[in-house]
């Protein structure tokens, strides 16, 4: 039942990110409360805490993402809602693969779009500038910058289905 709760959410995120590029509020509040009510039934007291701990991991550790414009906060408030259904090894597997998977999504479109030099260049300047001067400040200039960017709700799906279907394994 908790897989098709998962699947039902990801699904609804999925689409309207697609189409509006954001995830509504109501659909990861009411994913993060099915989360803790079901488990709350289901376990008990030991259920709400699995619950919550998942969610808070799932949100903050996409938090950081999101202070540098990596993502969206909807996509923040997505990882709390699937911490809250599936728990802290589940959300921090997911998060795991869908970063892996925006990385290869991010290098097919670069590729595709003939600017990997460009980008290359961008990315290992940058490095420098923070590893070797010791520049934190463009950290926070990176947020400002022209990026390519998509849903990543692309990622999101084959990163939770890769999860999924790795738990039972």
């Amino acid at each position: 039942m908790i897989h098709l709760i998962l699947f039902i959410l990801i699904a609804i995120a999925f689409v309207i990110d697609a189409r509006k590029s954001l995830i509504p509020n109501k659909v990861t509040f009411c994913g993060t409360m099915i989360g803790f009510v079901f488990h709350a039934f289901t376990e008990g007291w030991s259920g709400v805490f699995f619950a919550v701990i998942g969610a808070i991991t799932g949100f903050t550790a996409l938090l950081l993402l999101y202070f540098f414009g990596a993502l969206g906060a909807g996509d923040v408030k997505l990882f709390a809602a699937i911490g809250a259904i599936m728990g802290f090894t589940f959300v921090l597997q997911s998060m795991l693969y869908a970063i892996l998977c925006a990385g290869v999504i991010g290098l097919i479109l670069l590729f595709i779009r003939k600017q990997m030099i460009k980008t290359g260049h961008r990315l290992a300047t940058w490095l420098v500038s923070i590893v070797v001067c010791h520049d934190m400040g463009s950290m926070l200039g990176m947020k400002n910058q022209k990026n390519m960017k998509f849903p990543f709700m692309y990622a999101v799906v084959p990163g939770v289905a890769l999860t999924w279907y790795y738990s039972f394994l």
